[in-house]
Parts: C-alpha cells; sequence; structure tokens
C-alpha cells in the first residue's frame, strides 16, 4: 500500500517544550503570547521566502475555511453582493461565500495553468458586477499578484487569493489580500488553522473582531465568529516553523524526482503550467481521457489515488440553483469540465521511497501509454456567452 497522504508533524517531544510555555503562561486561547508569536514568524518567513516582499501582518484563524469566512465578513459588503470564483477548486471556497450570505458566480480556468486569471474574470465581471474575486492557487501553484492588483483597481473590487495549499508563495500587496490553511496535510500543518495575510492594518484589525464574534473594546462592531487559533495550535506551528527549511526541502527533492520519472511518458503526462509552489504540498497531473482509468488502475495496486477539485464545483448538487441562475448568463465553463474528467492527485509525501515514486510512476505512463480507447480529444478552448 502507497498513501495518498501521510502529515509532517512535530513529534511530541518537540512540542514540550512550547507546552510548558503554555503551563507556565497559563494562556490557552484568545491571543495568547503563543499565537501573536505564530504570526509574527509567519509574516517574517513570508517575508524571507518572497524576495522581502512586504505584509502589514496576519490574523491567524483556526482553519483556512474560516480564514475564507473572516476575510470576506471583514469586507463589510451588501448582503447578496457577488463573488466570482473558479469552479475548480475546493467546496470550501464556496461554501465560505454562502455561508457569508454572499453568491458565488462560478468561472472557467485557464487551461495551461488551470486557474482563474484576469482575462477570464474580465469577461466575466462586466456582466455580473461583482465585489469580489478570488482566485484560487490551485494545487499550489503561485497566483501572480500584480496583475490581480491593477484588476482590482480597474473595477473598484477586493481581490482574495485562496492559498489553502501553497504557502509560503503568494504574497499580500495593495487591493490583494491573501488566505493560508495550516491544515495537517499542508506544507506546514499544525493540525488545524488558518490566516489572514494583508498590507491594510485597518482590515487585519476587522479580521480579528470577526475572529473573536465581533468583539471591539467589550461591544459589538461588526457580525462575526468564533474562528480563534489555540495556543496549543500555535505551538505546533512554531515548531512547524523551525522545521520548514528542511520539509521544504523534501518536498521539493520529491516534486522532482516525480517530473523526471515522468519525462518519459511521450506528453501523455500534462503537467500544471505556472510558477511551481516554493514548498509543494500536491502532485496534480493531467491524464486526457484516461483518468477514470488511472484511478481504478492505481487503486487496483494498493497506491492511494485523488480526484481534487474534481468534479467541478458547478456538478455538485448543493451549487446547482447559482449555476442555473448566474453562472451560465456569464460564460460557459468547458475548461473546468475538461480538467475535471482529466486530472489525477497521486501520493505526495516525505515518507514516500524512490521505489515507491517509481511504481506510481510506471502504474500512470502504463494507463496513459495505452492506445487501447484513446480518442486523442483535445482540450476545449475558452468561450463565453
Amino acid at each position: 500500500m502507497i498513501p495518498l497522504m501521510i502529515p509532517d508533524l512535530p513529534t511530541t517531544d518537540d512540542i514540550i517544550p512550547w507546552l510548558h510555555q503554555i503551563d507556565q503562561n497559563k494562556w490557552y486561547s484568545n491571543y495568547g503570547p503563543l499565537s501573536k508569536q505564530f504570526e509574527r514568524e509567519i509574516v517574517e518567513l513570508l517575508e524571507a521566502e518572497n524576495s522581502g516582499a512586504l505584509a502589514s501582518g496576519m490574523v491567524s484563524t483556526s482553519s483556512g475555511t474560516s480564514a475564507l469566512e473572516v476575510a470576506l465578513s471583514a469586507y463589510r459588503l451588501r448582503p447578496g453582493s457577488k463573488v466570482l470564483l473558479p469552479s475548480l477548486t475546493f467546496p470550501a471556497t464556496a461554501t465560505a461565500v454562502i455561508r457569508c450570505g454572499l453568491i458565488p458566480v462560478f468561472t472557467d480556468v485557464d487551461p495551461n495553468s488551470w486557474v482563474l486569471t484576469p482575462d477570464i474574470a474580465e469577461s466575466v465581471i462586466k456582466k455580473c458586477d461583482a465585489d469580489v474575486v478570488i482566485p484560487v492557487s490551485a494545487y499550489g501553484v503561485k497566483i501572480p499578484e500584480k496583475p490581480w492588483q491593477q484588476f482590482a483597481h480597474k473595477h473598484q473590487c477586493k481581490v482574495l487569493i485562496d492559498a489553502a495549499g501553497a504557502f509560503p508563495g503568494q504574497v499580500a500587496m495593495e487591493g490583494v489580500d491573501v488566505t493560508y490553511s495550516f491544515h495537517a496535510t499542508k506544507c506546514l500543518g499544525i493540525g488545524e488553522g488558518g490566516g489572514i495575510v494583508s498590507v491594510n492594518n485597518a482590515f487585519l484589525d476587522c479580521c480579528r473582531e470577526v475572529t473573536n464574534f465581533g468583539f471591539s473594546q467589550g461591544t459589538i462592531h461588526t457580525s462575526g465568529i468564533n474562528a480563534k487559533l489555540s495556543e496549543y495550535h500555535a505551538a505546533v506551528g512554531l515548531c512547524q516553523i523551525r522545521r520548514f527549511k528542511s520539509t521544504m526541502l523534501k518536498r521539493i527533492k520529491l516534486r522532482n524526482k516525480y517530473v523526471a520519472g515522468f519525462s518519459q511518458s511521450d506528453n501523455t503526462v500534462v503537467f500544471q503550467e505556472g510558477k511551481t509552489a516554493i514548498s509543494p504540498t500536491l502532485f496534480v497531473v493531467s491524464v486526457p481521457n484516461k483518468a477514470s482509468a488511472c484511478v481504478k488502475r492505481l487503486t487496483e495496486q494498493g497506491i492511494g489515488v485523488r480526484q481534487w477539485y474534481c468534479p467541478p464545483l458547478h456538478r455538485h448538487k448543493a451549487f446547482a440553483s447559482y449555476l442555473r441562475n448566474l453562472s451560465l448568463k456569464y460564460g460557459e465553463l468547458s475548461i473546468s469540465d475538461y480538467l475535471g474528467e482529466s486530472l489525477v492527485g497521486l501520493p505526495f509525501h516525505p515518507f514516500l521511497t524512490d521505489a515507491q515514486i517509481t511504481t506510481v510512476v510506471n502504474a500512470v505512463i502504463e494507463v496513459a501509454n495505452n492506445k487501447q480507447n484513446n480518442n486523442k480529444q483535445a482540450a476545449p478552448t475558452r468561450a463565453f456567452i
């Protein structure tokens, strides 16, 4: 059996010194000293890994999903405001929008990078007058922030990058905020946790209020939830930051081994284009017309596999009403449909051996190179109504 994912978290012995600090402080939640230190060190790490890019700060949250909800709530939008987001994403991106009383408008993605681009969003926002756009760093690929900053300025809208699995590759800038997840399976996993990064201090202040039921100086200033990060999770996070360089190098080497292995696939296995993740969390490939067969073959061989984001959100019953009433008025979703039947997530964690990687690669190539029932269908071009 080759597991799909194995979290790489600190040992009990690693965490004990931090637990002693919690004992001494007798402070367990509500913005304790460890959570504040964790926020500071995350910002320092972002700056170090992104050529000195600056962020005013980070507000930690209880999960990556709550980070999205908190950020959207802090924008203080009118109920029923529209939010553009790609259909090829994890359901939490859309459910966060809905839970904030906003309306998701699903967009297509670029056929090569598999992400929402400003050009695609441009075609849609002119028709639906959305107040927020949520580009998603799908599978960890970096979203270029500068074009989105220009987009936000042009359309007077908010841009919130959902970088749940892309830490520490995305940075905030004026007009562009970022959310991260620190779930156990992420490259900086702490069990459960998330964060909102921004250069806008007033926005961050509002986010912090939202994480604490909306309280500010004893009174409710905005509608909020309980989304605070506990001191225990912050303790794990501080351990992880000290391990980050070594775990990052392991993940980079792992990805490089996969890429080298697939070099013999004769282009039947397609990689995601764009700037790769600084510290990869997932490894997803496109096997056109063969994804189902690939999943079947790997499963039969005891290899963990998952089709992340597939089917795309507009194919889920929970979002059907939004598709009928909104999304198809503004554009087609043909690329998302095509990718939903092509993408396969392979085992990816620092405990994989070279022999296991070879086994996975050979199994995928065997299916991809099998010409039987292969219609060689090309990826459709994007079209809008």
